[in-house]
């Protein structure tokens, strides 16, 4: 069921996003409308991954779609484990982060096989540092599971989706939003946020998401997102 909060939200949608979510919705039905589908919401910190994920749950509900939410955050390892190479470290944020071997056993494999199978759409509470009690969740045969988080094209998840999205948006944006969401400084190119943004710089270097996905969306101007067309993918 959608949080009637986003259904709320969808009523201030400007005319730009109320086409692109329907659009976007449109072409991935095109691509696959029967059957358990997982979907991939991909990019940077800031570019708007959760609300673009939220939006397209409330448009797949719209189109008559059983859609359910989930978040590559709510997957993160205990501290003692993700900063094991160290607090500041890029390479420790790539690859100790997440869990993505718990994502892939409780939410992934069990959604895509259907049925009666539960899945779990968390597993970990970031804020508290430990995780969650259990709340194992089942859905109908036609069904689409939205996921959002960083690095969802790394090989432990690659080809886990059925179809990709990778987001954009410009730097003095998204340092904008992390300032306003959780008070980090505004310029991304800061030595504050060298952790997260080598670790990106790596992963876009080796893994090459955008040449990867469906779709790729910037959405500098949150009000007005828009699908782009990388030729350099």
């Amino acid at each position: 069921m959608v949080d009637r909060s986003l259904l709320m939200r969808a009523a201030s949608w400007t005319p730009e996003q109320k086409e692109l979510y329907t659009r976007v919705v449109d072409q991935l039905q095109r691509r696959s409308a029967r059957g358990r589908r997982i979907i991939g919401i991909d990019g940077r910190d800031a570019v708007g991954k959760t609300h673009f994920a939220d939006a397209l749950q409330v448009a797949f509900a719209r189109a008559g779609v059983e859609a359910f939410r989930a978040s590559v955050d709510d997957f993160h390892r205990p501290q003692v484990f993700r900063y094991r190479q160290g607090r500041d470290s890029p390479k420790g944020y790539y690859e100790d982060a997440f869990d993505v071997e718990l994502l892939d056993r409780v939410l992934l494999q069990p959604f895509r096989m259907g049925g009666s199978t539960g899945f779990q759409t968390a597993a970990f509470d970031l804020a508290r540092d430990q995780p969650v009690e259990m709340e194992w969740r089942t859905a109908g045969p036609d069904a689409v599971l939205l996921v959002d988080g960083v690095f969802l094209q790394r090989p432990a998840l690659a080809g886990k989706w059925h179809a990709s999205l990778f987001l954009i948006a410009d730097d003095r944006v998204r340092g904008e939003r992390l300032r306003a969401r959780d008070g980090a400084h505004p310029d991304v190119a800061h030595e504050s946020h060298r952790r997260y943004r080598e670790a990106h710089d790596r992963y876009e270097r080796e893994q090459r998401p955008a040449s990867k996905a469906t779709m790729i969306i910037d959405t500098t101007d949150w009000r007005k997102p828009r699908q782009v067309f990388d030729d350099r993918c």
